[in-house]
């Protein structure tokens, strides 16, 4: 019978301990993962934020020569923006960080020429000029396979038997501009000898406003 007291006695204290762990180890992580997550934002070191609205969008078409003047940029004839100085609740904006560009090209009358990359081109950020440039180039390459084909004689519109070569492109970036620059898209073409070339392309450019 003592043996048997004893017994319970120290499954008691088992059990004692084991709900004294359970009220307190819940106490002890949720400190050490408020620990870990804190973060300190003070005037000195600045935590980046981002208004709740800022998200940014821009649609862009560039088009040298006739048929993509005529026809590519019909819908969108802008080659340009100006990055916001403010957002539309007020924010000041501190930089656009773009961070991802995508789109379409096509060239055409010259089978031989291809786009391999559209240029966006603006201000240095933050403040430098590097190697006394005026201004900053970023490049998004297009790496897929072109697309080659003769338009149908019945096609119209300034397209009847026109050689044409198609091009997408998507890449996600890490570009940067300041508030007031101007971005202007271009293209930039293969092809040798020193035919004329004749191409647009669209870009959709996505990015955040930063405001501090």
């Amino acid at each position: 019978m003592m043996l048997l007291k004893r017994s319970l006695a120290g499954l008691g204290s088992l059990v004692l301990v084991a709900i004294i762990v359970a009220l307190v180890a819940p106490k002890a992580v949720q400190a050490v993962v408020a620990a870990a997550v804190q973060v300190m934002n003070t005037s000195v070191n600045p935590v980046p934020t981002y208004d709740s609205g800022t998200r940014f969008q821009a649609d862009l078409c560039y088009a040298n020569g006739p048929v993509s003047q005529v026809l590519y940029c019909a819908q969108n004839p802008s080659a340009s923006f100006v990055v916001p100085t403010v957002t539309s609740s007020g924010a000041a904006v501190k930089r656009l960080i773009v961070d991802n560009v995508s789109g379409i090209c096509a060239s055409y009358n010259n089978p031989t020429a291809f786009i391999k990359a559209v240029r966006l081109e603006g201000q240095f950020v933050p403040d430098s000029v590097a190697n006394s440039e005026p201004a900053a180039a970023h490049y998004v390459p297009i790496v897929g396979p072109a697309y080659s084909y003769v338009n149908s004689p019945t096609a119209g519109g300034g397209l009847s038997s026109v050689p044409e070569t198609d091009y997408s492109y998507g890449q996600t970036t890490r570009f940067s501009f300041n508030p007031g620059d101007t971005v202007t898209l271009y293209h930039v073409f293969f092809w040798p000898g020193s035919s004329a070339t004749d191409g647009g392309c669209y870009a959709r450019i996505d990015g955040t406003l930063a405001t501090q």
